[in-house]
């Protein structure tokens, strides 16, 4: 019969049990007589004895209990307890050797072993990583702080060095809720930037942990119409400024009907709803009137305001094409205008649309957003509420970081990062899979947060998704990847390794031993999906893939300091929630 017995190489090859006893057993006597006579030697240097020569005959008056001929004026009981001190302090010295062997010896199925020789890596870590930032950041002179030369994305297991993201790296990221998507990629971000912020999240905690740090590098930008931090409106931003052109005014729409709930009614009605939404917000624009404008041509199919104002301003095409959806048949108008408002739902709440019209208070500006070094956090519960307005706000901010890029010649220095935790949720841009194909050379750096492949696919479908997949040079799968097909397709990408499988037969009373080799996969989907938190499996462009640890913010330097503003923020929201 035959049986596998374990993956470890055999220590006796070919069954020679026999002969390694008897050669143990052998010098095993030698080394017993030779402990006994150095207990004697060192015990007769205390007591003032003295010890035959080591040989056959110190051997044979110890096996006769002879000792007092053995070593002459030495007491046997301190050559005993000598012996038994040598003996304990041998054994922690084989026991700690053995230990200390064995813990470097590489498993043949450790994934972390298997993937450590990786050469693709070399670009990842810092001496390389630090030579890229200077080649992308003309400004960077002297010494260079770690937060210069990219984002941290985490350190290779088995005390690696830390790799970093550079400044053209564009990352998307899954992970799922509660497994350090805020404590290890998006705080650590967005302190780490040395540039302009973007902040997305459904929660307070991000903004509360980095908004203080933040402020010392420039003005703190807190969109929160829903009152999740509970901190008093303080700006307000003007979607229809600058809006001169029918793609402008088409991309804006496009933002409110991706958050349509309703797949079916999006996918029937949405273009024509955005086509709708579209002409009223190019109409609005080029008369100087605000959302409040559109929110009330809505609700009034057959007004001929925004027609007239469209051809006044010279759109007549777009005018006709608005007179047509007005004038055509009642179902079909009353179909397309009721998606536009569902889509434009956020207009309805007073808490919202207040955030984008006109007031007394200071208006944000992306083109100077752009320029500084200014931190924006996009806050909303949900995409029901503000989340079109969220990526309105958060698509501006890029494109008027993309023309002051062109204007340096090609590249933003310092870099923008843009962290889109609940990006499927709260910051629906229709294009990002394909804006991830020029962002990075640009000098933006989107982070893509997804509790989920499949979450990204209801927002950008299977094509969309693939897009981001592989425009994204930095994959991060941390804990909790429930998706079959995304493990075991990860599983297919992290590859196979030979593994050593040592097989025994027994046949006519001999044993006989063989070593073959199994292929497997370094990383089995199951493995994937128990990934214990605070570790991901990093896929980096031009290289294999690699396991990490996460850097959480509380282990970094700065903790004390994050964690004292954090508190402090905290007990504002505390004290606004209270009111």
């Amino acid at each position: 019969m035959t049986r596998a017995v374990g993956p470890r190489t055999g220590f006796t090859p070919h069954g020679a049990t026999g002969a390694w006893v008897a050669l143990f057993a052998g010098w095993g006597v030698v080394a017993f007589f030779g402990l006994i006579w150095i207990s004697a030697r060192v015990a007769a240097g205390l007591f003032g004895g003295r010890v035959r020569e080591f040989g056959a005959d110190f051997a044979w008056r110890v096996i006769e209990g002879r000792t007092a001929s053995a070593w002459p004026g030495t007491p046997t009981l301190a050559v005993v307890v000598v012996a038994a001190v040598l003996i304990i302090a041998a054994l922690a010295v084989v026991v700690a050797a053995w230990w200390f062997v064995i813990g470097r010896l590489p498993d043949p199925v450790d994934p972390v072993a298997a993937l450590a020789d990786n050469p693709g890596l070399a670009t990842l870590k810092p001496e390389a990583a630090e030579k890229k930032a200077r080649e992308l950041r003309p400004s960077l002179s002297g010494p260079v702080m770690p937060c210069d030369i990219g984002l941290a994305l985490g350190d290779l297991m088995r005390n690696g060095p830390t790799l970093y993201a550079s400044w053209e790296d564009t990352i998307v990221a899954f992970m799922a809720p509660r497994s350090g998507k805020t404590t290890c990629l998006s705080i650590p971000y967005v302190l780490s930037a040395p540039g302009p912020v973007i902040a997305t999240s459904n929660k307070s905690d991000l903004w509360a942990a980095t908004a203080t740090l933040r402020a010392a590098e420039g003005t703190v930008w807190l969109f929160d119409p829903q009152h999740i931090t509970y901190q008093p409106q303080t700006w307000w931003w003007d979607p229809l400024r600058g809006l001169s052109t029918v793609e402008d005014a088409h991309r804006l729409a496009g933002h409110f009907v991706l958050t349509v709930d309703d797949g079916t009614k999006r996918d029937l009605w949405g273009p024509a709803a955005q086509d709708l939404l579209c002409a009223l917000f190019l109409a609005a624009a080029s008369s100087g009137r605000t959302m409040r404008d559109v929110a009330k041509w809505l609700d009034t199919p057959a007004v001929p305001t925004p027609v007239e104002l469209l051809e006044a301003a010279g759109f007549s095409l777009l005018a006709s094409s608005l007179r047509g959806a007005q004038n055509g048949a009642v179902e079909t108008r009353d179909g397309i205008y009721q998606t536009a408002r569902t889509a434009a739902k956020a207009l309805r709440d007073e808490a919202i649309i207040s955030w984008v019209t006109p007031s007394a208070l200071p208006v944000f500006d992306p083109k100077a957003f752009a320029a500084g070094t200014d931190t924006l956090y996009l806050l909303s519960k949900s995409r029901s509420a503000a989340a079109p307005l969220i990526a309105a706000l958060t698509d501006t901010a890029m494109r008027a970081a993309e023309r002051r890029a062109e204007r340096m010649g090609g590249r933003l220095d310092p870099p923008m990062v843009v962290s889109l935790d609940e990006a499927a949720n709260i910051c629906r841009i229709a294009d990002l899979p394909e804006l991830y194909n020029h962002l990075g050379s640009r000098g933006i750096v989107p982070v893509t947060i997804l509790q989920s492949y499949e979450q990204g696919v209801t927002v950008w479908g299977e094509a969309g998704m693939a897009a981001m997949w592989g425009a994204a040079t930095r994959k991060v799968i941390g804990a909790g990847v429930d998706s079959p097909r995304l493990a075991r397709d990860l599983a297919t990408l992290v590859g196979q390794h030979d593994v050593p499988v040592r097989s025994v037969s027994y046949a006519d009373g001999r044993a006989s031993e063989q070593i073959s080799l199994r292929r497997q996969d370094i990383l089995e989907p199951a493995a994937i999906r128990a990934l214990p938190p605070g570790t991901a499996l990093l896929l980096a462009t031009g290289g294999r893939p690699a396991l990490i640890s996460l850097l959480p913010w509380y282990e970094s330097r700065d903790a004390d300091r994050i964690q004292a503003c954090r508190e402090r923020l905290e007990r504002l929201i505390a004290e606004g929630a209270a009111r």
